[in-house]
C-alpha cells in the first residue's frame, strides 16, 4: 500500500547513438519514432505504446534495466524515449539526447508508504512541488 502525490512534469527526450543522423538535429518529432526500433526498459521505463495509434506503433525491443537500455541504444540500431531527468542523470559516451516534440510530458510523483504518518510528509510534498514549478534553466547538451 502506497500513497503518492503528483509534483510536476518533465519533458520527454529521445536517446540515440551519438553518430545517429538524428543527433545532429535540435529535436525529433513523436511521429518519426515508428520508423525506428524503440528500446523500452520493462522495469523503470516511462514509455508506453499508447503514445501512438495502434496501427502506427514502432517495433519494440524490451530491455531489463537502464544499463541494458543504454547499451541497446549505443549500438545505433535502437532509440529510446525518456524524461528529461534521465538525460541529465545518465550521461554516457556514445549517447545523445534530443527533445521530443509532439508528446505529452511525463508526470512525476512522490511516493511513500501509505501507513507513514511522519509530520514532514506534507512539507516534503510542498518542497518537491515547488522545485518543479520553479523556472529552471534547461541544460543544453554539448553533443
Amino acid at each position: 500500500p502506497w500513497s503518492h502525490a503528483r509534483i510536476g512534469t518533465e519533458a520527454r527526450y529521445v536517446a540515440m547513438a551519438s553518430d545517429d543522423p538524428w543527433a545532429r538535429r535540435r529535436s525529433v518529432r513523436l511521429d518519426e519514432i515508428p520508423n525506428r526500433v524503440l528500446a523500452i526498459d520493462r522495469r523503470t521505463g516511462t514509455t508506453a505504446l499508447d503514445l501512438w495509434p495502434e496501427q502506427g506503433r514502432p517495433t519494440v525491443e524490451f530491455t531489463q534495466d537502464i544499463d541494458d537500455w543504454l547499451a541497446a541504444i549505443a549500438t545505433g540500431r535502437r532509440v529510446g524515449l525518456t524524461p528529461q531527468a534521465t538525460a541529465a542523470q545518465y550521461r554516457r559516451d556514445g549517447i545523445t539526447y534530443r527533445p521530443l516534440r509532439g508528446a505529452e510530458p511525463v508526470s512525476v510523483h512522490l511516493i511513500w508508504r501509505a501507513r507513514t504518518t511522519h509530520p514532514a510528509i506534507r512539507n516534503a510534498i510542498a518542497l518537491a512541488t515547488g522545485l518543479y514549478r520553479e523556472d529552471r534553466p534547461v541544460r543544453r547538451s554539448r553533443d
